[in-house]
């Protein structure tokens, strides 16, 4: 998975109260459109309020699905699961067996350091059985966490996906995956497509070697793409659509295909009743893209003006 995916993704820059990317959907014998949020994940939910657009979508529809409601215990539960038995090493071994005691060593100090996590604590002794890919992701996120503190939109952590759910399930709406759970076959096919354990410690000692290089790489480029804010602040679709073509045909298992997994459940939804749909702009765009599946479904999908 590369890293500007999630710079993208979780990028924020100055968004005003005009700020969408809030598609209709209408045509192909439904009795009353349904609506699609697309966001940049962590932007403030704050901002729905002052959106005229999401309120006018928000006001027609009665149910809300999401990628993945993170405010379901049991749907956190079976994520987390999934996480777990996808980035476990094989046969019991740790991350110790795999590193050796000189490369543990510099693991160990950088966790500490940067996520402040004793790996050698017994509270920690889960995280033991982890590849060497979890660790690489972790530190990297932490790196993209810094970063994100120097947006507003960041600080309150009251992000815009999640406060779409809070504000549905409050009028009492059922509140739906997108992201189903993966069957046991599913998640053994995904697990063969994971990079050797070698590779993936190779590139985990590159990252933990030339750490602060690469902290500085990140935290420059990530002030250097705002691109993506500014399109959403402005309802650029066609300019966040050229922006992010790379990354959908780069990452087809991120974007085209979970799209094409969602489709079926989208349909069912919207023949079922209003539904407002709330996901990653990223999933919008492209000949993979949300939009284009539901045009070549014959629903007719608008962008909704700014007034």
């Amino acid at each position: 998975m590369k890293l500007k995916i999630f710079f993208i993704l979780f990028l924020i820059s100055e968004i005003t109260a005009n700020a969408q990317f809030i598609f209709r959907i209408s045509g192909n014998g439904l009795e009353n459109p349904s609506y699609i949020l697309g966001t940049l994940h962590v932007m403030s939910g704050d901002l729905l309020d002052s959106i005229p657009a999401f309120l006018e979508a928000e006001s027609q529809c009665q149910q809300l699905f999401v990628e993945s409601d993170v405010t379901d215990p049991q749907n956190k539960e079976d994520r987390r699961a999934e996480s777990q038995q996808l980035m476990t090493l094989p046969d019991g071994k740790t991350i110790s067996d795999v590193l050796g005691e000189e490369r543990m060593t510099i693991l160990q100090e950088r966790m500490k350091e940067s996520c402040h996590i004793n790996l050698a604590d017994s509270a920690a002794q889960n995280l033991q059985h982890y590849q060497p890919l979890f660790f690489k992701l972790w530190l990297n996120l932490m790196i993209q966490i810094e970063a994100l503190q120097k947006y507003p939109a960041m600080r309150n952590g009251n992000m815009m996906d999640g406060a779409c759910m809070k504000r549905a399930k409050a009028r009492g709406w059922k509140v739906g995956n997108l992201d189903q759970q993966k069957t046991s076959e599913e998640l053994e096919k995904i697990k063969e497509t994971i990079t050797p354990i070698d590779e993936q410690v190779d590139t985990l000692m590159e990252l933990l070697n030339n750490f602060d290089e690469h902290r500085q790489k990140i935290l420059k480029y990530f002030e250097g793409m705002q691109n993506a804010g500014d399109y959403w602040s402005v309802g650029d679709y066609e300019g966040f659509e050229r922006f992010i073509k790379p990354e959908n045909e780069a990452n087809p298992a991120i974007y085209a295909e979970r799209n094409k997994k969602w489709m079926p459940t989208i349909i069912e939804a919207v023949k079922e009743m209003p539904t407002l749909f709330v996901f990653g702009a990223g999933h919008l765009t492209g000949p993979d893209g949300v939009i284009r599946m539901l045009r070549d479904a014959r629903y007719k999908v608008e962008q909704v003006e700014i007034k």
